[in-house]
């Protein structure tokens, strides 16, 4: 069997599937070894009817024989890279009893709630693509229940100085 290339299949949701193309950037993980770089070969046009997720495929090379068939690996996919974002934690978007987004700021010693959009999440982060344009100081956390025009203060940490967390422009 010549595994020189190897192929890893995976199953995703459909709403990141529909992101991905054939060509897009992957890496393959694989615990005790170096990761591998490889490139998404297919994405199935069919729907599976009892997951509602979308097989697609990602092939590496694979010359000293490192992955061998039947391995579990974890795949890292990159659909979409946005440069010049705003990116705040993850922890400080809210969603409403109306099922919209919010953030709270801190603007002139007050929280202030305001509306956001978002995008694209990696990790503990996530990108808003309308309501913030940068340089605001975001609560990242405490910020649940808080109420709008309340009066707060940033406090300092014990170990690094003042926190002041903010969204800022993501140059990734």
């Amino acid at each position: 069997m010549d595994t020189s290339s190897v192929i890893a299949k995976a199953h995703i949701p459909q709403d990141q599937a529909a992101q991905l193309k054939v060509g897009n950037a992957a890496t393959i993980k694989t615990p005790g070894n170096d990761d591998m770089t490889g490139k998404v070969t297919l994405v199935s046009p069919a729907l599976d009817p009892n997951s509602t997720t979308v097989e697609i495929w990602v092939e590496a090379q694979n010359p000293d024989g490192r992955l061998r068939p039947g391995s579990s690996v974890v795949l890292e996919l990159v659909a979409n890279t946005v440069n010049d974002t705003v990116v705040v934690p993850s922890s400080a978007v809210l969603k409403t009893p109306e099922g919209t987004k919010t953030v709270m700021i801190v603007k002139e010693g007050h929280a202030q709630a305001v509306e956001v959009e978002t995008g694209v999440r990696e990790g503990d982060r996530v990108q808003i693509t309308k309501g913030l344009s940068g340089g605001e100081t975001v609560i990242v956390r405490g910020s649940y229940g808080l109420p709008d025009k309340t009066k707060v203060k940033i406090a300092e940490s014990q170990s690094s100085g003042p926190q002041k967390p903010s969204a800022g422009k993501d140059k990734d």
